[in-house]
């Protein structure tokens, strides 16, 4: 039985469904799709399973957090993966161990990345900074819920255009090898509606913002 698809914000639970096809669309602003494949644990898993119901309850009704029952994450990534996303990205998507968040503002079941905005957060690299994960959901849910009515997607698109940006500026300048260049990978293109970009790009904004 899945959980309760509509919860008031006070009562707000992670959704855990043995299916993405019904998940998102009003009245949420924001749908967050946690994308696993497979059962490993790991200590950045251990922390977003941690935090996972104090992002949904901190949303407010604005935005809903989705998972997959744990018989069923093969199954939701397939759902996940069988979109028409550009080719190097599914191809990231099948070949990164950890977990991945598909950010969307469309039901899943019509979500079309060809047609509709998306931003895709890269959790790899992160076991020695678990920590780290908890300011991320804290900024993802205060932008949904935040009554100036943000715009997430484009709010990530904007981290990972000045990410892009500073890695070029590094590059022009010599200053990073090109394996850490893999390390901070983020990719955007005008050609496409999405986004995606590692979750240091994120914690890199954040931590600039705080020192404003």
């Amino acid at each position: 039985m899945e959980t309760a698809p509509r919860p008031a914000y006070d009562r707000a639970t992670v959704r855990t469904v043995s299916s993405f096809a019904a998940v998102g669309g009003p009245p949420y602003r924001y749908t967050f799709l946690l994308v696993v494949s497979n059962t490993y644990i790991d200590s950045v898993r251990s922390e977003l399973n941690q935090q996972a119901e104090a992002f949904a309850a901190d949303l407010h009704g604005q935005g809903e957090f989705a998972q997959s029952f744990p018989q069923r994450i093969y199954d939701t990534a397939q759902e996940v993966l069988a979109k028409p996303w550009p080719p190097d990205l599914v191809a990231r998507m099948e070949d990164d161990p950890e977990p991945f968040m598909v950010v969307i503002d469309e039901p899943f079941g019509a979500f079309d990345p060809r047609e509709h905005p998306y931003a895709v957060i890269w959790l790899s690299d992160f076991e020695t900074d678990p920590g780290s994960v908890r300011p991320m959901l804290q900024t993802l849910a205060r932008k949904t819920r935040s009554t100036e009515k943000d715009d997430v997607i484009l709010y990530l698109r904007d981290v990972a255009q000045d990410a892009q940006d500073a890695r070029h500026r590094d590059h022009a300048a010599g200053a990073v090898s090109t394996a850490a260049r893999i390390a901070s990978y983020v990719e955007i293109k005008p050609s496409v509606f999405g986004v995606s970009l590692d979750l240091k790009a994120v914690l890199r904004d954040i931590a600039e913002r705080h020192r404003q």
